[in-house]
């Protein structure tokens, strides 16, 4: 009997870890990504991202299926200019978060092939200098969705 309690608990052991990176300590909540509407192959998304590890992480790439390529871009007001330049991370601390949203730090989804269309999920492959690849699917709406986890 005591075998068989060891060997269960180097199996659930083994479901556990390993064969990926692990992200209970960084999450995504309150994404949603803009609708492209004919002949627009640009979208932008937004999420907030939080990190409940002792340790400060970086957001440093995203890609998706359906763009050629995710930026990471940024909003500021030059006078009265808005400029949008790419940044390399966005810095998530430790037990802390950190939104994009419109108007500031958000996702560029550039190539667009297929327009995003309203009530869809888009996903999204977020890479963190720490946590590796989290997924997440963006719903797709013209105005941030109701507050969800």
């Amino acid at each position: 009997m005591k075998k068989m309690l060891v060997l269960a608990a180097f199996a659930l052991a083994a479901c556990g870890v390993g064969g990926g990176p692990q992200t209970q300590s960084l999450h995504v909540e309150n994404g949603w990504a803009t609708p492209t509407p004919g002949g627009v192959n640009v979208s932008a998304g937004y999420v907030t991202l939080v990190n409940d590890s002792d340790t400060a992480d970086a957001l440093i790439a995203a890609n998706s299926t359906r763009a050629a390529n995710v930026d990471l871009h940024e909003m500021n007001m030059s006078g009265a200019i808005m400029q949008m330049r790419s940044v390399a991370s966005v810095q998530v601390p430790a037990h802390g978060s950190v939104t994009l949203e419109p108007g500031g730090t958000h996702l560029m989804f550039n190539g667009v092939a297929t327009p995003f269309a309203e009530g869809e999920r888009i996903p999204v492959q977020l890479t963190f200098e720490h946590a590796g690849v989290v997924s997440v699917d963006l719903p797709v709406s013209r105005a941030a969705p109701e507050h969800q986890h």
